[in-house]
């Protein structure tokens, strides 16, 4: 907290009166001559008082009518969720809502935290996140993000597969490419592919990917992709992605069911030949 510079004049006004006036000062000036004493004012002593009273009096009222100078501005800016602070009505939105960080609105710089955008919610709870804000995270330093069936996921920890410089998938962040999990099309016509009109297990190559982001232990789960294939601008799940995850879930359990056959009649088979052997 630093003391504002109305309140700093205002004591020194203070100060120059108190030299001034105080007892013993030489604002009466007393002189004998013959028997008898006369007293005499300096007339520019008088100015200076003068002046000195008028000038503390403008400061007090300014200090009285001025409100608190705090530097403190925990008091002015209230986090409303995350990214997001509130400002007294002022910033990006009829909220008052302002990228978190910069509580004048203006935007940072190139090496500077990337610029925030408001966070928005889902009914369910589900962060909303849009194509534009994905698009800002291809870095360790902003994160890595990507987004399969329209959900995003942060897989900085995948530096390695993801990064800009040396990722074999780097073509995946910052964006949805979920039809080039299973066509290895990396490029932005491949992303674009339609895979409504693919057979079934053409899909359930997408599908696996995903379940495998979702259950990985250190890739993070952050929200939705709203307006796009897979979700609405509500978050809302759309009758594509619904369609893909039933068929392709079907798909894998009939999958699994299969694999998991196939391991019991090798495992039969093995024993079945250790058996004969010992013959």
């Amino acid at each position: 907290m630093s003391i504002s510079i109305t309140k700093r004049g205002a004591l020194l006004a203070l100060l120059v009166l108190n030299v001034v006036v105080r007892p013993g000062s030489c604002l009466p000036s007393s002189s004998s001559r013959g028997g008898g004493t006369r007293t005499t004012t300096t007339p520019g002593l008088v100015v200076l008082v003068v002046s000195a009273v008028s000038f503390a009096s403008t400061m007090l009222s300014e200090v009285v009518a001025a409100p608190n100078d705090v530097d403190d501005d925990s008091s002015a800016r209230e986090c409303a969720g995350p990214g997001t602070c509130v400002v007294d009505g002022e910033g990006g939105g009829d909220d008052g809502i302002i990228a978190a960080g910069d509580a004048t609105g203006v935007g940072l710089g190139a090496d500077d935290a990337i610029p925030s955008t408001p966070t928005r919610y889902a009914v369910n709870g589900d962060r909303l996140i849009t194509a534009e804000e994905l698009s800002l995270h291809t870095t360790t330093e902003s994160r890595i993000w990507l987004s399969i069936l329209g959900r995003v996921y942060d897989v900085t920890d995948g530096e390695d597969f993801y990064g800009a410089l040396k990722g074999g998938y780097k073509f995946y962040a910052g964006r949805d490419a979920s039809p080039c999990f299973s066509t290895g099309h990396n490029t932005p016509e491949g992303a674009e592919e339609r895979m409504e009109e693919w057979e079934v297990k053409k899909q359930l190559g997408v599908y696996e990917w995903a379940i495998f982001y979702e259950k990985h232990e250190k890739y993070q789960f952050l929200g939705v992709l709203v307006g796009s294939r897979y979700y609405d601008v509500d978050g809302n799940e759309t009758e594509l992605r619904k369609t893909i995850v039933e068929k392709c879930s079907e798909a894998k359990k009939i999958a699994d069911e299969e694999k998991e056959r196939k391991k019991l009649e090798r495992m039969a088979a093995r024993e079945a030949r250790k058996l004969k052997l010992k013959k």
